[in-house]
């Protein structure tokens, strides 16, 4: 797919919503956008430091958007957050900072609400080993106000890599996904292998019931989790024995075990090394989607695939981005059932931000560009969510001398095909 636009746009501030790109579900063809321009809306979090603000992400309630973020100043790192009404910003609070974090552009802080809790965690370094941190959460409680004393998410205490969480409400506490690596560590090398696990953590910081949920995974692509009417799923990066790493899929079964691991779609990419891109989900309707990234036989592309038996069986998996994809790659659906992806893209030396947009009736990917931002990693991983009618989307743009977290609000009904009659 040829560059859309000149970099000359790199720094506009216009929203750019496309012309209905139609195929069906047999036709894989992902094509060009023609572009109309439109209002936008475009917020930014002050970064009041002089260092870095980077790492942003989001949680919707049904009254307020959630944002937490990271800035650093020299070697301390401050974990923040934020919440918007739909019409202003709260003040920012400071729930964390210090000097022994492991910051990475790839393994971020998470937030999560259930009836008011707020949870948070950062990365924690356990030993000087460059990949030797834990997880460390804390738990915001609504009545007093007050945050929990920072507590462990993992029960090992293996000097080894611990991150990649992914959280979601669960009953009155919630339940977290990771990466953990305590099998990485005083074995033979033939048994050195990541693994992904969840566990409940109780609105009072104490830990419920953990589980492994695969013992050889990829070792530092994101997972992700959703609730489903059958109880949580849990999506990753899974690595077979010849170095195949397709996207799996386990389903918490009756509140007390895990499915086997199932693959999502068997893209068969085989690579040598972690590519650091892991999938997204989100239940859109009745259909459970899953996006993610593969380059497969030396394609990139960005795919979308649904099932609507939680998880059990997926079907086709729709071509979502090709050509100059790199992925990093998150989904969020609405109350109707569309599907909204955002991925990026290389574009020499810069990089797109792309929204796709399907409905859940019709197999129509709508295929917008918004913005470029820098190609440095630094830029991370960009975040989509619904609130209050609008889709929300944020993303780190960064140069040589600072770093901010900027972020794109679109109405639903300016998405061609929410556009009422």
């Amino acid at each position: 797919m040829g560059k859309w636009y000149k970099h000359a746009l790199q720094l506009c501030t216009s929203l750019f919503m496309v012309i209905l790109c139609c195929f069906s579900c047999r036709e894989t063809e992902v094509q060009e956008p023609q572009a109309i321009e439109e209002e936008s809306y475009i917020y930014t979090v002050e970064n009041r430091s002089k260092g870095y603000a980077g790492m942003s992400r989001m949680f919707a309630t049904d009254s307020l958007l959630y944002m937490s973020w990271v800035e650093q100043v020299d070697t301390l790192a401050i974990l923040k957050y934020a919440t918007l009404d739909g019409t202003s910003w709260s003040a920012a609070e400071t729930i964390a900072q210090g000097t022994d974090w492991f910051v990475n552009w790839a393994d971020f802080p998470q937030i999560a609400v259930n009836n008011g809790y707020v949870f948070t965690h950062y990365l924690q370094k356990s030993a000087p080993d460059t990949y030797a941190y834990d997880i460390v959460f804390k738990i915001k409680n609504p009545t007093t106000g007050l945050w929990s004393e920072p507590r462990k998410l993992h029960t090992d205490s293996t000097q080894s890599e611990h991150g990649f969480v992914s959280v979601v409400p669960y009953k009155s506490g919630f339940m977290a996904s990771w990466l953990d690596g305590r099998t990485t560590v005083n074995r033979p090398d033939s048994l050195r292998q990541m693994t992904v696990r969840a566990g409940i953590i109780n609105t009072d910081g104490t830990l419920g019931q953990q589980w492994e949920l695969d013992d050889r995974v990829c070792d530092c692509c994101n997972t992700d989790i959703a609730n489903t009417p059958d109880g949580p799923v849990v999506v990753y990066r899974d690595r077979s024995e010849d170095e195949v790493r397709d996207i799996s899929i386990v389903r918490m079964i009756n509140e007390e075990s895990w499915s086997i691991p199932e693959t999502v779609h068997n893209d068969n990419w085989k690579i040598h090394g972690c590519p650091v891109n892991g999938p997204a989900v989100t239940m859109a309707g009745d259909q459970l989607a899953v996006a993610w990234f593969t380059a497969a036989n030396n394609e990139p592309e960005v795919r979308l695939s649904y099932s609507i038996n939680s998880s059990q069986e997926f079907g086709l998996a729709y071509p979502v981005n090709r050509g100059e994809a790199i992925g990093r790659v998150d989904v969020a659906s609405d109350t109707l059932g569309n599907t909204y992806t955002i991925c990026v893209d290389d574009n020499g030396l810069s990089s797109s931000l792309n929204l796709n947009a399907k409905s859940y009736e019709e197999s129509t990917i709508i295929n917008t560009q918004l913005t470029y931002f820098s190609a440095e990693r630094a830029s991370g991983f960009p975040q989509i969510a619904v609130f209050k009618d609008y889709l929300y989307i944020s993303y780190t743009e960064t140069d040589q001398e600072s770093s901010d977290i900027k972020m794109i609000r679109i109405p639903l009904n300016q998405v061609e095909f929410l556009k009422r009659t």
